[in-house]
């Protein structure tokens, strides 16, 4: 596919430099990288899992709304983060204080491209499709999709605000095609964002789980260990991409590819069910992940 003439003048930027270069403005917050190594120290118990969390106020605070959110429904009011840690485990304790950091990270990023509201309303709606599609696909252990899909489209806060101009005419020129528009980002930048969001993962020393669904999202097929989740957040993906363009559900359904429908073991009418009921779980969850109170300062 030929490079469009109106192409920026800057060279062309690999994945791995632009991460790199963008590294001192998206480290993730101290007390997340502390809880990594708790996590993966043998000798920790989960009290050490929840002094960690409790060190940071404004991580404590919004898990703790997290727990006590719809999403959960849990029976009682969660009020510690020792009771938390307790309740959720420590692997969901690990998926939802990476998901607070890093919306904290991407919070006073410059942006000029889109409305922080709007890009985290499809990440968080693409994180609830591909943990209830993982469940209709049979799935046991969804809590990690929700967070994989939160962070799908992370990459383009990056390019965002590196090359608002070139993702612009990428925007334009894709029809609404996200394959295309990963063609026409590595045609005008040199790389793409989910290559950008692949190498955040590796950067971010994120579980193998988190890099896999970047290196397979457009082909879950090739993923030995984690094709049928990939396969889940491939669909939602589409599906998440869709609502910002004039495509009716069931075009985005067609535009997924058939090894996704093959490893999840789902269909259309499926997909359209899960989005209706996800749509309506929405307000909350942005609410609880994202809203910022006086605690939180």
């Amino acid at each position: 596919m030929a490079t469009s003439s109106s192409t920026q003048s800057h060279g062309m930027t690999s994945a791995g430099q632009l991460v790199q270069d963008s590294l001192n403005l998206i480290s993730l917050p101290a007390a997340y990288t502390r809880l990594q190594e708790v996590m993966a120290d043998e000798d920790s118990s989960m009290q050490d899992v929840a002094d960690v969390v409790s060190l940071d106020p404004a991580l404590a605070a919004r898990l703790l709304r997290i727990a006590n959110s719809a999403y959960y429904g849990l029976p009682s009011q969660v009020d510690t983060i020792s009771r938390a840690v307790n309740i959720l485990g420590i692997q969901q304790i690990h998926d939802l204080a990476l998901a607070t950091s890093i919306a904290q990270v991407f919070e006073g990023l410059p942006n000029e491209m889109m409305d922080m509201s709007t890009f985290w309303y499809r990440s968080v709606m693409c994180g609830f499709l591909a943990r209830e599609l993982g469940k209709r696909s049979g799935l046991r252990n969804t809590e990690s999709l929700f967070v994989r899909g939160l962070l799908l489209d992370i990459g383009h806060l990056v390019l965002y605000s590196r090359y608002p101009e070139a993702c612009r005419q990428a925007l334009a020129e894709s029809a609404d095609d996200l394959i295309r528009l990963f063609e026409h980002e590595r045609e005008l930048i040199g790389c793409d964002a989910n290559q950008v969001g692949l190498e955040l993962m590796q950067a971010w020393k994120l579980p193998s789980a988190f890099v896999e669904t970047f290196a397979h999202l457009q082909q879950p097929a090739e993923s030995e260990a984690h094709g049928k989740e990939i396969a889940a957040l491939h669909i939602a993906a589409w599906i998440t991409h869709g609502l910002n363009t004039d495509l009716l559900l069931e075009q985005m359904c067609q535009r997924v590819t058939p090894s996704a429908w093959e490893l999840s073991g789902l269909n259309h009418s499926q997909v359209e069910e899960v989005t209706e009921v996800v749509s309506a779980e929405m307000i909350d969850a942005m609410y609880r992940i994202f809203a910022v109170t006086e605690k939180d300062a």
